[in-house]
C-alpha cells in the first residue's frame, strides 16, 4: 500500500505487537479499527507530542481508495484521525498517536471515556461481521441450491423450475439490498400499494432471508406437526 498523504510505499512494522504499516517517510500510520483501540489502551505517555493534525484532512484510504471520513477523537479531543468504513482501518499521522495516548492519560474522565470509545468499536465490530453474513452470497446460494438439488429429487423438471422463479426474489434481496431497496414506484400488481420510499439495505436483506428461509420453515412444521 502507499501512504496516502505522501505517497509513498507503506513499510510493516510491529508496534507494541499490532501489525502497522508505517510510513517512513511522513511516520503516517495504517491499523485495523479494534487494533487501534488496543493500541491506545495499551501505550503509555511517552514525551511532548510533536504535530498530530488538529484540522480534519479528507484522504482516500491506502487499502481500497475510497473516501476515509476524518472525525475528531472522543469527541472534544481536538485530534482529527481518519477511518475508512470499508476496510475498517485507521489512518494515523505523525504525532496523532502520541497526542491521543496524552489526552487519554489527562484525567480519570477522560480514560472512562476512552474506555467507553473502545467498547464501542468493538460493538460496530460485532455489528459489521452481522452485517456480513446477513448480505453473504455464499451462505445464501448454499441454501438455494440445497432447495434446487432437494426439488429435483423430489419433483422434477417442474419443481425445479418453479422454484427457480421464487428463489429470484429473496436472492436479490440479499445479493443486491441496497440497489433493491432504492427501487421506488414498484407496485406487485393491480390494486397492491405502490412502494414510495426507499428501504435501508439491511432490512431488504432481512426480507430476503425470510422469504429464503419460509420453505424450509414450511416444510418443518408440517413434519412436526403431523
Amino acid at each position: 500500500m502507499d501512504c496516502p498523504a505522501c505517497r509513498k510505499s507503506l513499510t510493516l512494522v510491529s508496534l507494541n505487537g499490532l501489525p502497522v504499516e508505517r510510513c517512513e517517510s511522513c511516520r503516517g500510520q495504517w491499523l485495523s479499527f479494534a487494533g487501534f483501540g488496543q493500541l491506545v489502551r495499551g501505550a503509555e505517555p511517552t514525551g511532548e507530542a510533536i504535530g498530530g493534525g488538529s484540522n480534519p484532512v479528507e484522504l482516500a484510504c491506502p487499502k481500497c481508495r475510497q473516501p476515509m471520513v476524518p472525525f475528531n477523537y472522543a469527541y472534544d479531543s481536538g485530534i482529527f484521525i481518519n477511518r475508512c468504513h470499508a476496510c475498517d482501518g485507521i489512518w494515523l499521522a505523525s504525532g496523532q498517536l502520541e497526542r491521543i495516548v496524552r489526552h487519554r492519560s489527562g484525567s480519570p474522565a477522560l480514560r472512562r471515556l476512552g474506555d467507553a470509545w473502545a467498547k464501542e468499536i468493538r460493538s460496530e465490530n460485532r455489528l459489521q461481521s452481522a452485517r456480513l453474513w446477513l448480505r453473504s452470497r455464499g451462505l445464501s446460494t448454499s441454501v438455494a441450491v440445497i432447495y434446487v438439488l432437494a426439488a429435483a429429487v423430489t419433483g422434477g423438471l417442474e419443481s425445479v423450475l418453479y422454484l427457480a422463479l421464487f428463489l429470484v426474489w429473496p436472492l436479490a434481496c440479499i445479493w443486491f439490498p441496497d440497489g433493491m431497496g432504492n427501487l421506488v414506484g414498484i407496485t406487485l400488481g393491480h390494486g397492491r400499494p405502490v412502494i414510495t420510499q426507499r428501504t435501508p439495505g439491511d432490512f431488504v436483506a432481512i426480507g430476503g432471508w425470510i422469504l429464503l428461509l419460509s420453505p424450509l420453515a414450511a416444510v418443518l412444521f408440517i413434519y412436526f406437526a403431523f
